[in-house]
């Protein structure tokens, strides 16, 4: 969750975000009204951070590849 927050910040200043989504991760947590959400959906949902504009989502070995 922190790296979403960080990686909106980013996005709304104006920086150029990128974001390796397989080199995060998260918990399972409970929402409103008793909701549990697996790992694997608040994972998802940070993945939309790249549809919306805030970030330029990647993956690790992109990362690797663009720093040799």
């Amino acid at each position: 969750m922190c790296v979403e927050t960080t990686a909106r910040m980013g996005g709304n200043l104006g920086d150029d975000v990128v974001v390796a989504l397989d080199a995060t991760c998260t918990f399972g947590v409970e929402g409103p009204f008793g909701r549990r959400q697996s790992a694997d959906e608040p994972a998802r949902a940070s993945a939309s951070l790249h549809g919306g504009g805030f970030v330029r989502a990647v993956t690790t070995e992109q990362v690797v590849a663009a720093a040799k």
